[in-house]
């Protein structure tokens, strides 16, 4: 029987060590497998973000060229041309007739063009309460026709 015990001696030795090595085995496998999806991971995420990096790139020049465009499309020469295509007859204001508000929306005090703009406002005021009548007086008549022609 000393024979036997020997023998279970070194088999238990055996398979305890076997385990051991087993188990380290498994772990190595297991950090093998992480560490290859970890890596398939950030390739895809490498991936994605130069897309990503060359769509800002590609949007960055369309943004740039839009601004470009829009100033030039901004300069008193384009303006005029687009405003006479349109048959707009308008022109830039002059330094008397800008009116600077502040934000209560009232114009700050002491600015020649609110000066100007009130005195225009009087004599445009004027002119139309006396031509007013004139007006009248045309419409009556083109009416009166109008009356005759049904």
């Amino acid at each position: 029987m000393r024979k036997n015990r020997r023998r279970s001696r070194k088999m238990s030795v055996m398979a305890g060590r076997s385990v051991q090595i087993g188990s380290v085995m498994v772990m190595l496998f297991v950090v093998i497998i992480f560490n290859m999806l970890a890596e398939s991971r950030c390739k895809q995420l490498m991936k994605t973000i130069r897309e990503k990096e060359s769509q800002l790139v590609r949007l960055e020049d369309e943004c740039t060229r839009e601004s470009t465009r829009w100033a030039e499309m901004q300069t008193p020469e384009r303006l005029e041309a687009a405003l006479l295509r349109h048959g707009l007859a308008m022109r830039s204001p002059a330094p008397e007739q800008i009116v600077r508000m502040n934000a209560d929306g009232r114009p700050y005090p002491g600015q020649l063009s609110v000066a100007k703009a009130a005195q225009r406002n009087k004599s445009v005021v004027a002119e139309v309460t006396t031509r007013r009548p004139a007006v009248r007086l045309a419409q009556s008549r083109t009416s009166a026709p109008r009356k005759a022609r049904r």
